[in-house]
């Protein structure tokens, strides 16, 4: 037997609204098989760049045959473009084109959802995770043809990514989103810091560098090396997002010592 489809969802909706179960049922009607994974339904609403980030971190870790079904899109039923894309490594996503497939587009193939036989409708305005999205990415799951969705669209919009810059001494990155234990991700990868030992400074406070949130005291400002490969800003048994006062694109500056 072949493994079932697998599809993941992630959105701004927030866990208790009723509009991820509208696009469950939608999937699970034409395609009642499918492995459903919720990755997130509270990214920050209307935040492209969280739900951008939070994709890059998870889509990586599911085989390559599952479905990625993402929509913050806060143009719903505006001129943005229905996008559903294939990226170098083969993973399949369907979503909005507003950047919140940034990570995965070098390399990729995106195409236009225009097949009508795809997207049965009526469509909402409103609603094009329900009406749009679902409908394609279960047609997907299903072994429908990419090619077969529309046009070739050669310009996908990007984000402006957060990235890092060496300067000397210096790597300056910025702080980018939030978990859900306080802890400040930044724009720091490993590859940055090439092993090297270093120090670190944000919003004008000094982190002590650590291997993990246990090796501080209690309520101490700690820098270290997350599961996502980026720099973390984390307080022991505490919240560092609250301690900061936190807001995307302060600075982070490691310093090679």
């Amino acid at each position: 037997m072949p493994p079932p489809p697998i599809i993941t969802l992630l959105t701004d909706f927030g866990a208790g609204s009723g509009y991820p179960a509208q696009m469950k049922g939608v999937i699970l009607a034409s395609l009642p098989g499918a492995t459903l994974v919720d990755l997130s339904h509270e990214v920050p609403r209307h935040d492209v760049l969280a739900g951008a980030l939070l994709l890059e971190d998870c889509a990586p870790r599911f085989p390559a045959r599952a479905v990625h079904l993402a929509v913050v899109d806060p143009g719903v039923g505006t001129a943005r473009r229905p996008m559903s894309l294939v990226d170098a490594a083969g993973r399949c996503f369907v979503g909005p084109d507003n950047g919140l497939f940034t990570p995965f587009l070098d390399g990729g193939r995106a195409r236009l959802v225009a097949a009508p036989e795809v997207v049965p409708g009526p469509v909402s305005a409103t609603f094009h995770g329900r009406d749009v999205f679902a409908p394609v990415a279960a047609w997907l799951a299903g072994g429908g043809d990419f090619e077969a969705l529309g046009p070739s669209i050669a310009d996908p919009v990007r984000l402006e990514w957060p990235r890092a810059e060496r300067r000397g001494s210096e790597i300056h990155g910025q702080c980018t989103t939030v978990d859900s234990f306080g802890n400040v991700i930044t724009s720091i990868r490993d590859a940055d810091l090439r092993g090297e030992p270093f120090e670190v400074t944000v919003a004008g406070r000094r982190a002590r560098v650590v291997l993990t949130y246990g090796d501080g005291r209690p309520g101490e400002l700690l820098a270290l090396l997350g599961s996502s490969g980026r720099l973390e800003i984390a307080v022991c048994e505490g919240n560092a997002a609250q301690l900061l006062c936190f807001r995307r694109g302060t600075e982070v500056v490691a310093r090679i010592s």
